[in-house]
């Protein structure tokens, strides 16, 4: 119960910070993140007394398994490369936003260190001590999906709906990834920044831009199950 207060008091502080600077692209990210993994590390002292080195071990801050960090590299790539083709068959313009290289490292301390230490790193690793996967990733996925619910009303509803199914369909692996890595939250941070920050360093061009945002969301859902392929590290 203690875990999860903490959850959520957290969480309810990174999503109020986020809107009040703004940080929907991942503008305001490195303070953003600077401030959830306080809070966070705050939150796993209380909860264990163990000293802050630990604290920060416990929520995914070492070295990754190599296969699990790999296939994390490999998925995110060819992501990546499947802009071109998507762009292609929706019509869409790619091109990036001026402002598009200070975003990816927004969206990659945002959504991707913040996101994970907090969902993965903290909740799902608290679930996860008295729990097999499933039982806790299930349960992790209910905040995760909740937490993305405000979409609904920031972005058009076929994406938005999209996203919240993302969202859902994320936990499972995500949750995979992190047990294969070792409890690292590093494979994690780099797919959940890839996937949401692919398309939002790109210019919105309308409705051709619309539907390839809507192909790359459904290929985002797709994409992380290949992560069930990792066999369980030893």
């Amino acid at each position: 119960m203690r875990a999860a207060l903490a959850f959520v008091l957290i969480y309810l502080s990174f999503d109020r910070l986020a809107a009040a600077l703004g940080s929907t692209r991942g503008e305001a990210g490195l303070a953003v993140c600077a401030a959830v993994l306080a809070l966070v590390t705050l939150a796993e002292r209380w909860l264990t007394r163990e000293p802050m080195r630990e604290c920060w071990r416990s929520l995914g801050f070492v070295a990754s398994a190599r296969p699990a960090l790999l296939m994390s590299v490999l998925v995110s790539g060819a992501l990546l490369a499947s802009l071109p083709f998507l762009a292609s068959l929706t019509g869409a313009q790619l091109a990036l936003r001026t402002d598009a290289p200070w975003l990816a490292l927004g969206m990659l301390a945002q959504a991707g260190v913040a996101e994970e230490a907090l969902f993965r790193g903290f909740m799902y690793r608290h679930l996860r001590r008295a729990r097999g996967f499933w039982g806790a990733a299930s349960l992790s996925a209910v905040p995760f999906a909740a937490a993305h619910v405000p979409l609904l009303w920031s972005l058009d509803l076929p994406v938005a709906l999209l996203a919240l199914a993302m969202a859902i369909a994320w936990a499972f692996p995500l949750a995979w990834l992190f047990d294969r890595s070792g409890n690292s939250i590093w494979p994690g941070a780099i797919l959940h920044a890839t996937i949401q920050g692919g398309i939002k360093v790109l210019v919105d061009d309308g409705a051709e831009f619309q539907a390839l945002a809507v192909a790359w969301v459904i290929l985002g859902i797709a994409a992380p199950w290949l992560f069930f392929l990792l066999r369980e590290r030893r």
